[in-house]
């Protein structure tokens, strides 16, 4: 019996050695590569305004002009590397004071494509579809002081502008952000300053420069007018000249 088992045993290892596929190794005959290739070119298309609160939204509507009568916001400039958009700016009426006082401009508003209207922060945007990666300089002067409309004489003296609660934001990443001044002030006449460059390496893509956020959207462009600056009972304006160079600053 003991050697009945023993032989049994044997015949189902050797069956088990016989079933088992003989594995060969194959040998590589030699390696070939493909190749991949996409190229890209300056884009001269306009770009519409973002929402300065989520750049990447897909339908931010409209932005409105808050001082023309129809709302009809100026165009922004043309090319690869354009000034797609600058808000202008309402402080609304106020009292005849001699006080002190800062007034703040309202709100950037949008319409929505169902017409209601949306308040976000002011906002200047730039967009650099060149592909040269040289950088750009955004600049502002304020070209005068606030006066009235039909007598330029009559000058709110003392007036300060002021941007505060500034930053940039972008669906590009933020490690390629131009470099924005958090706050500044503009003096009436005076040469050009440069709140926002984006050096050699930056600034690609389109890049909104807000005065905000969704808390501080309505104050945070400021014009503080001396109380001992006489005041007439009329309306006083002035404007503001946004430029963009190709050459940043050193």
């Amino acid at each position: 019996m003991k050697n009945k088992k023993m032989l049994t045993l044997f015949a189902v290892t050797m069956l088990a050695a016989v079933s088992v596929p003989s594995v060969s190794l194959a040998a590589p005959v030699g390696d070939i590569q493909s190749n991949g290739r996409v190229s890209f070119q300056a884009d001269k298309s306009a770009t519409d305004p973002k929402n300065p609160l989520d750049p990447g939204e897909k339908k931010p509507g409209t932005p409105l002009d808050p001082i023309d009568p129809n709302g009809k916001v100026t165009p922004g400039t043309n090319g690869p590397l354009s000034l797609d958009f600058v808000s202008s700016f309402s402080f609304g009426e106020a009292g005849i004071t001699s006080d002190d006082a800062t007034y703040f401009a309202k709100a950037q508003s949008f319409t929505q494509e169902d017409g209601t209207k949306v308040e976000r922060p002011n906002f200047v945007q730039v967009s650099d579809k060149r592909g040269t990666f040289e950088g750009w300089t955004l600049k502002v002067k304020q070209d005068k002081q606030f006066a009235v409309i039909d007598d330029a004489t009559k000058e709110l003296e003392g007036a300060e502008l002021s941007f505060l609660n500034a930053s940039t934001a972008s669906t590009v990443d933020s490690k390629y952000a131009p470099d924005g001044q958090s706050e500044f002030k503009l003096t009436p006449g005076s040469s050009q300053i440069a709140p926002l460059t984006a050096a050699k390496d930056k600034g690609m893509g389109t890049w909104v420069y807000r005065f905000g956020d969704e808390a501080t959207k309505a104050k945070s462009v400021a014009l503080s007018v001396p109380g001992k600056t006489p005041k007439m009972a009329k309306e006083y304006t002035t404007s503001l000249t946004w430029s963009l160079e190709t050459t940043p600053n050193p």
